[in-house]
């Protein structure tokens, strides 16, 4: 059995949603801390040094020049060079669309659905997107459990 992984979550731009996870072989995703991180690139650069140390892994939104906005904020793209510079670990980046796996009745079942402008819930959107995208079957038991 290997320890315990610890899983930063990020949904990024001119307020960062956050959260931080633990996962293992045998145990399901389970939440440890949420929050939203204002400042954009700056903010961003802010919450990884006093978060340093608390993760093992992150995943986040990636950003995708789509054609849907004529003038883009970028700065979710400027958080993905300062995230490549700042954390020399395992990134998974994920489109916007793997937020589906998640939906809000989802997140209301799992008591994951925090108040406010939601950054943080589309962080959590982003983790549990990861681990079942990954098959990870004690995450896929918990949230889907097998029929008795």
């Amino acid at each position: 059995m290997s320890a315990a992984r610890r899983l930063l979550a990020l949904d990024p731009g001119e307020t960062t949603g956050w959260s931080i996870w633990r996962y293992g072989d045998e145990t399901p995703l389970t939440h440890v801390e949420h929050g939203m991180q204002a400042g954009g690139l700056r903010g961003f650069i802010q919450l990884m040094h006093e978060r340093d140390g608390q993760f093992d892994e992150v995943v986040a939104e990636s950003f995708i020049l789509d054609g849907r906005t004529a003038f883009p904020n970028i700065t979710p793209l400027r958080i993905e060079g300062a995230l490549a510079a700042l954390w020399h670990g395992p990134v998974t980046l994920q489109r916007n669309v793997f937020k589906r796996h998640a939906p809000d009745a989802l997140l209301k079942e799992l008591g994951l659905w925090w108040k406010g402008p939601g950054h943080d819930r589309d962080s959590a959107r982003h983790a549990i997107a990861y681990l079942l995208g990954k098959k990870h079957m004690p995450t896929l038991l918990s949230i889907y459990p097998l029929p008795e």
